[in-house]
């Protein structure tokens, strides 16, 4: 089956959104931030990695071996950017200490300068989250569990996936990052529990959704088109949201509306926003077979990670500009967007490296 670029595409413009909106200015988040009532394009991406990993990978379902093989190697390399950006990110400040106010702060990683070897360990237990480091936790801890979703799918188990994955959003409604802070405390005494906002746990719901409307499309051969009138019902539930965002900003907030821990209005939200989003794909495929989106989505970990280290170096002396004027904003924007483009071509010419070293072995081992 060939490569459906679209997806490459839609990720790309999504990692582009995330990367404009972590720079925090006064013009271009205005239609970046949350374009499609409350959720965001942090929501679109772990559902987009729901939905592409279930093409990638439901392949394999006749041979679980490889099946977990190939996918928990996946989450290594999750594990390793996210590891890497952060240790990266925290070794470089040694030589800029004009950062570390700034970091304590508004980046929420104290930690690291009372105490780094803790503040390391617990990152590497995943328990240290600091600013921005966070989105690729909640495409780690769903793909962990992938491969038995894979195979309760294609053994028509749909409802036991559907229920799982509700009920762990649930508990996640309950048990929350607090149960964790006393047992912390005992082991990392110098520092306090620093874990996100975005609970992974009840994340996993968006995840999952990806993955089942996936299943629905590729094996059981779902179109989602529907009647002219629940055509317009669902897509006019996407003006309902933004009214709503607009005449109750309060739902924005996470007491209300639950950005954090995934609420039924989020979840509503996402999909009908999926639908609109099929939608245009299926009227402009142009627009998300771009060359840069598609490059940008198909590197999309090394972009994120990036991403996430030169926003530390960025945001601190660009948000002075980005805030003042309209074109400062679109201009830090636009490079910041264009210098993706790094991470991206090292990716690719370390993946065509590595193809060449395999055909060579190959040769050797066959002569």
């Amino acid at each position: 089956m060939s490569r459906d670029l679209s997806y490459d595409g839609l990720r790309g413009w999504l990692l582009i959104i995330i990367a404009c909106n972590h720079l925090f200015g006064s013009f271009v988040t205005q239609f970046t931030r949350t374009p499609l009532g409350f959720v965001s394009a942090a929501e679109g991406f772990v559902f987009l990695s729901g939905f592409v990993a279930y093409l990638v990978y439901g392949r394999l379902a006749n041979n679980r071996t490889e099946l977990r093989r190939k996918v928990w190697r996946r989450c290594l390399v999750i594990y390793g950017f996210h590891l890497s950006a952060i240790l990266i990110c925290f070794s470089l400040v040694l030589s800029l200490p004009l950062y570390v106010t700034h970091w304590s702060g508004f980046f929420n990683a104290a930690n690291w300068f009372n105490n780094p070897i803790q503040s390391a360990l617990s990152a590497i237990l995943l328990l240290e989250h600091p600013g921005f480091h966070d989105i690729l936790i909640l495409y780690l801890v769903p793909m962990i569990f992938l491969p038995l979703a894979i195979v309760a799918l294609k053994q028509g188990k749909l409802m036991y996936v559907v229920t799982v994955s509700f009920l762990v959003w649930l508990l996640a409604q309950f048990v929350t990052a607090e149960f964790l802070a006393s047992p912390f405390s005992l082991v990392f005494n110098d520092i306090e529990l620093n874990v996100s906002h975005f609970d992974p746990f009840a994340w996993q719901i968006y995840f999952f959704m990806g993955v089942v409307l996936s299943y629905l499309k590729f094996d059981k051969g779902h179109t989602f088109t529907f009647t002219p009138a629940v055509r317009v019902l669902l897509l006019s539930g996407i003006g309902f949201f933004l009214l709503l965002k607009h005449g109750y900003p309060q739902l924005m907030r996470p007491y209300y509306g639950g950005h954090g821990s995934a609420s039924l209005l989020y979840q509503f939200n996402l999909l009908l926003s999926v639908y609109l989003v099929m939608h245009l794909m299926r009227r402009f495929r142009w627009f998300f077979t771009l060359r840069y989106p598609v490059f940008i989505g198909q590197h999309a970990l090394p972009v994120f990670a990036f991403h996430c280290v030169v926003i530390y170096f960025l945001l601190p002396w660009s948000h002075e500009y980005t805030t003042a004027h309209w074109y400062w904003d679109l201009l830090v924007c636009a490079s910041f967007v264009a210098l993706l483009a790094l991470p991206a071509k090292l990716d690719q010419s370390w993946r065509k490296f590595r193809r060449r070293d395999h055909h060579r072995v190959n040769i050797m081992s066959q002569s």
